[in-house]
């Protein structure tokens, strides 16, 4: 029981470390998606705590029911052979942006905070990358497991200080303030946020099933990893509203906040976020690599070098320029893979049930 008790921790933190990345960890997606939203945005982040949870699962559920261990397999016995096609392009294309994405990330972080060139962020990041994905699903658990429990330290200690260091009236004014704008589009935020972000996650999920044959270890792992979700996320829009107008213009707004609390923290900051960068880098190349070299296994580490060093020259492109376009893009077209996948989901367990 102790085993699958930590091996349930484990997943939910490698769903967590997947999710978690450039955008998430540096304050940048929760302040685009939530933030200046103020109340709704909370109540909203709740919402996208149970979608996570409970979609989660069901991408577990179906990868083991229909065997499908990566994500091209497991599109195709959700959409057919055609639109699959489709899917299939998209994921992967959205896959490779994000590996770049995440390099740029680490390249703002040098720049912007070391006053190093992007040039040393961008190549370290994605040496560690090729490291651990060269290790496979056991380096993904075992990474995720390590940086994630450090990630949640952080992010709880900068709330704390946020909190006694400021005017707790200022984060009841900027929750309360009237959101002055269409009533869809904070709905649509939560739905591209949650449906990205899923969807860039579904080739490290559908990899676990065939790798853990218990079903209620899975369905632990994904609660833990979507309430977790919620929880940091929730921690680190409180942080966010109470900082609001000044860090809506910066592409690091968690390294403006913990700056201020001296330069010890700041740095411990840095290297959480450089950290979970890095384990979403990883997810991306390993989900690519996985699907490319679907049955020859013999290939994997070339592929995964190829893709490493192809990622780099896109990481030169404005860290914040990258988020702002290709997420909630990326958002739109990943929204009618989750509703096929949902009633997939129904009807297998409505065949069950029949049977």
């Amino acid at each position: 029981m102790k085993r699958k008790m930590i091996l349930s921790w484990q997943i939910g933190a490698a769903y967590i470390g997947t999710i978690i990345g450039a955008g998430f960890a540096s304050g940048q997606e929760i302040m685009q998606f939530f933030t200046r939203y103020g109340s709704i945005g909370m109540l909203l982040l709740i919402l996208s705590g149970v979608l996570f949870s409970l979609c989660g699962y069901v991408i577990f559920y179906l990868s083991r029911h229909y065997k499908a261990y990566d994500y091209n397999s497991f599109i195709i016995k959700i959409c057919g052979p055609r639109l699959s096609l489709v899917y299939d392009c998209v994921i992967t294309m959205f896959l490779f942006f994000g590996a770049s994405i995440m390099f740029s990330g680490s390249g703002a972080i040098f720049y912007e905070s070391l006053g190093y060139s992007k040039i040393i962020g961008i190549i370290l990041i994605a040496c560690v990358t090729l490291l651990i994905v060269l290790k496979s699903i056991d380096g993904i658990l075992k990474v995720n497991a390590l940086v994630v429990p450090i990630l949640i330290s952080v992010i709880l200690f900068v709330l704390f200080k946020t909190i006694l260091a400021s005017n707790t009236a200022d984060f009841f004014k900027n929750a309360a303030a009237a959101y002055k704008g269409d009533n869809l589009k904070p709905i649509f935020s939560l739905i591209f946020y949650f449906s990205y972000n899923l969807v860039l996650a579904m080739g490290v999920l559908t990899a676990f099933p065939q790798h853990i044959s218990s079903l209620k270890t899975l369905k632990r792992g994904a609660y833990i990893g979507g309430f977790g979700l919620m929880a940091l996320s929730m921690a680190l829009n409180i942080s966010l509203l109470l900082y609001l107008p000044a860090i809506l213009k910066l592409s690091i707004p968690v390294l403006y906040i913990s700056g201020m609390y001296g330069v010890y923290i700041k740095y411990a900051v840095l290297l959480c976020i450089w950290c979970e960068i890095c384990t979403t880098a990883i997810s991306n190349v390993f989900s690519l690599a996985k699907r490319v070299t679907k049955n020859r296994p013999q290939l994997y580490k070339s592929v995964s070098l190829f893709i490493v060093v192809a990622s780099i020259p896109m990481a030169f492109v404005d860290f914040k320029r990258l988020i702002s376009f290709f997420y909630p893009l990326f958002g739109a077209l990943s929204m009618f893979l989750i509703a096929l996948i949902l009633i997939k989901f129904m009807q297998v367990k409505l065949a069950g049930k029949s049977a």
